[in-house]
């Protein structure tokens, strides 16, 4: 068995199973925003081939993504579209940020400790971590960012002082932030705490959609409490499912590099000792009869899709909104699982 295209299947199946929308047409327009927004991304020009093999191209479409569900947000939450255009493109270039954060922290030699020095996460480390040191293009490319997304927030909540929330958003990314730390430093093995495990690997998965919801809705006029908390709840249940089809594309990936994965935490909460030898005595089938043995890829859609299910239920949208969200978020979600 195919673990990547079976867990794809059964969750797509359940989310048709569960009445959400899922007709082509919303694949071609996410496709055409996504790749070809009104977003101005001149600035993105300047740093192609920052790195061999990341280019122009790849950089706006991660760019793109980020706009893209920040523009559902908005939608979501009844934006009106000169304030939209400003909260997606805050989303597009936190996406682009924490996905070059990623790469340098587990694809370069010495990326971990080379990210975090940065001066502009000099509020989220000690002051004695950082490094006076010349930067390389993808680390000048992710300072410019994070110091403009930071800075938007800073502004924006600043501006919403005493609004439900708005003093968790800096929260949470010192706890994405620290989460990335935490999990890069941490190889498969027995002897893990799987819970601060799993709980960082969502940090780092599933949290920075909760972030770009809950920025979005901060930027609404009102203080309305429930629509920020179910805001929040919208963007933590979307996250959850990006995380899972995500970990289900990279799971042999992740295992070949050692490196914990959703539902690695579940096969060894089953079987305490699996890691023991960290990846090498743990083969592709051994798991799989793990996860088909008990349902995981069942019972993990449903358990996810429900909760998505809920919290749009929440939100009390127009279901002409409802509609076109979900179809969107479907489309986002079927390519994300493609590529």
């Amino acid at each position: 068995m195919d673990w990547h295209t079976h867990f794809q299947q059964v969750f797509f199946a359940t989310w048709q199973k569960a009445g959400l929308p899922q007709q082509q047409y919303f694949l071609n327009e996410y496709i055409d925003c996504r790749e070809h927004g009104d977003f101005n991304t001149g600035w993105i020009q300047q740093s192609a081939e920052i790195l061999p093999g990341i280019n122009y191209n790849q950089l706006r479409s991660v760019y793109g993504f980020g706009f893209t569900t920040g523009n559902i947000f908005a939608s979501m939450f009844g934006l009106d579209a000169a304030t939209a255009k400003e909260t997606s493109n805050w989303c597009g270039r936190f996406n682009l940020g924490i996905s070059l954060f990623d790469y340098i922290s587990d694809e370069l030699e010495g990326g971990l400790s080379s990210v975090t020095s940065l001066e502009v996460f000099k509020p989220f480390v000690k002051k004695n971590q950082l490094v006076d040191r010349s930067l390389n293009a993808v680390e000048e490319l992710l300072s410019k960012l994070a110091g403009t997304v930071l800075l938007d927030l800073k502004n924006a909540v600043a501006k919403k002082e005493g609004s439900p929330g708005a003093d968790q958003l800096f929260k949470m990314m010192k706890r994405m932030f620290d989460a990335e730390n935490f999990i890069s430093n941490e190889n498969l093995s027995a002897d893990a705490n799987l819970k601060k495990i799993e709980k960082a690997l969502y940090r780092k998965s599933a949290e920075p959609f909760r972030l770009m919801a809950a920025f979005t809705a901060l930027r609404l006029d009102n203080n309305d409490s429930r629509l920020t908390k179910n805001a929040g709840a919208t963007g933590k249940a979307l996250g959850y499912c990006y995380w899972l089809i995500d970990d289900a594309k990279d799971v042999w990936v992740d295992l070949k590099a050692g490196r914990w994965n959703l539902f690695f935490t579940i096969a060894a909460a089953e079987r305490p000792h699996l890691f023991a030898k960290g990846n090498e005595t743990v083969s592709e089938r051994q798991l799989i009869d793990i996860w088909e043995r008990s349902g995981h890829a069942e019972q993990i859609s449903r358990q996810i899709i429900n909760r998505l299910v809920k919290a749009i239920k929440r939100m009390r949208l127009p279901e002409e909104v409802e509609h076109h969200s979900l179809g969107l978020i479907w489309a986002s979600l079927w390519q994300w699982s493609k590529y």
